[in-house]
């Protein structure tokens, strides 16, 4: 489970046990900007996109799959204000 931390600029990153549903801390990751207001995860899960409003960004992160870790992918879009983020999937 992820959640955004807006003061201190990062995604917080936790694991539930599967049987009682208890989450434990795994860890922070730093947004790579300023002011986290959106986040998705693709369908395949592989990859989290994070918003941050006040730096105009939106930051890329590869999922490790057994972890849940976050790993910077390098790619970084420039958006003006970005406060909302949906994934758009065309099949051919």
């Amino acid at each position: 489970m992820y959640a955004s931390n807006r003061g201190h600029d990062s995604l917080v990153i936790y694991a539930a046990d599967q049987e009682t549903g208890k989450l434990s801390l795994v860890g922070h990751e730093s947004t790579q900007g300023i002011g986290p207001r959106d986040f998705t995860i693709d369908p395949s899960g592989a990859l989290l996109l994070v918003a941050n409003q006040d730096t105009d960004t939106v930051v890329a992160f590869w999922i490790e799959p057994d972890s849940g870790l976050l790993t910077a992918t390098g790619h970084v879009a420039h958006v003006p204000t970005p406060v909302c983020l949906q994934l758009v999937w065309r099949l051919k």
